[in-house]
């Protein structure tokens, strides 16, 4: 078919472009190299916790004062029965719910495995990913918990009163998934808040910007301005098939290049909770939406130059302002403008099914958003471009 053949021509000239294939595999592996050796891990901030201590115990009582002190949680709202429990999950107002469980202390005393429950915000993943990192890392660097050192005063002292136990395991911090409607918790065996997953979903969304919007954007932009549009028409190519077959390229580059991506954060050690498929259905839903808009910028732009200029803004903008790379707090005003960007359901559906291992039934509001996007991008998109053919 001729939109085929018109799609390997592109295909071909885009590769022997030696930068391009060198830019397609060492972006992805500098991203997940940052990912993986970049931990947050000495980031202490005030967020909003509620924690639920289960252990009752004078041991435990003493361990959660001691703990709240250590982590500087003088704002942590201490739950006290499972009723406030479900009501604070349904509330959905903290970064995160931390769980003590009954005789956590006297079992990490006596060597015992133990575990602390974690339940992050679905819908505030930045604050949940840093409680988490920063709770994981401080009770690595304790081993566990501080030991009061026995002996004489002077030994005592002389030992620096309190010691760290390095035979003392520090307790799983286990990952349970909240129901915002009903209070109800799920236990996700391989759920998982790393920051190096957190910054999977990020890096697979800035690499779509860049090849399949940014490529079509500034293709279809210079196949206008050189005249080439008009040659394929003139040759009977019509505009349907002029959009379909570079839809086709840039969504092939587009999948390329996040899919590099995807497996390279694996090889780094990447945790993925959620089912391969899901995730690959979502990266293929960005991709026609993000390659779709694209062509929607060029063909509502009249030179190369000012396509550039739209693409570059529309980019920047998605990237700082949808939640993407930064964290925007709930309580500013851009946090409610960034619902009005494309990107921002793209970013919380990847790292809902890539992080908590939800499924697309879960995150179906946001993939019905995404269809809408690339149906408007495209019909506005011919429109456009037929109305420039009938000038």
């Amino acid at each position: 078919m001729k939109i085929f053949s018109l799609m390997k021509y592109e295909l071909i000239k885009i590769f022997r472009n030696k930068g391009f294939i060198m830019s397609i595999i060492l972006i992805p592996i500098l991203l997940s190299y940052l990912g993986s050796n970049l931990f947050p891990e000495n980031m202490l901030l005030d967020y909003k916790i509620a924690v639920y201590n289960e252990d009752n115990s004078f041991l435990g009582k003493f361990g959660f004062l001691f703990l709240s002190q250590f982590f500087k949680w003088k704002d942590a709202v201490q739950i006290s029965s499972q009723k406030e429990l479900i009501n604070a999950v349904k509330s959905n107002e903290f970064d995160s719910i931390l769980i003590v469980p009954k005789g956590f202390m006297m079992d990490l005393k006596n060597y015992k495995d133990t575990k602390l429950i974690l339940i992050p915000n679905p819908n505030n993943l930045d604050s949940s990913v840093a409680i988490y990192t920063v709770v994981k890392a401080l009770f690595n660097e304790l081993s566990g918990i501080p030991e009061i050192s026995t002996g004489s005063t002077t030994q005592f002292l002389l030992k620096g009163g309190i010691s760290v136990d390095k035979d003392r395991k520090p307790p799983e911090i286990e990952i349970q998934i909240p129901n915002i409607k009903d209070g109800s918790l799920k236990n996700i065996k391989n759920a998982s808040l790393d920051f190096q997953d957190m910054l999977a979903p990020s890096a697979i969304l800035v690499l779509i910007l860049i090849f399949s919007m940014g490529g079509i954007g500034i293709s279809v932009s210079q196949n206008k301005e050189n005249g080439l549009l008009d040659i394929y028409r003139a040759n009977g190519l019509k505009i349907w098939e002029f959009s379909i077959y570079k839809l086709l390229t840039y969504i092939v580059l587009g999948l390329i290049s996040s899919i590099i991506t995807f497996y390279v954060f694996q090889y780094f050690g990447s945790n993925f909770s959620g089912k391969e498929i899901d995730l690959l259905v979502l990266i293929i839903l960005n991709v026609v939406m993000f390659a779709t808009f694209g062509l929607l910028i060029a063909a509502i732009s009249r030179t190369t130059r000012t396509t550039t200029f739209l693409l570059a803004i529309f980019i920047g903008i998605m990237v700082l302002f949808g939640d993407v790379l930064i964290s925007i707090p709930k309580e500013s005003l851009w946090y409610k403008w960034s619902y009005a960007l494309p990107i921002k359901y793209s970013i919380d559906s990847l790292r809902k099914v890539a992080l908590l291992n939800y499924n697309l039934q879960m995150v179906i509001n946001d993939i019905y958003i995404i269809l809408l996007f690339t149906i408007s991008s495209f019909i506005i998109s011919y429109i456009s471009l037929s109305y420039i053919e009938r000038k």
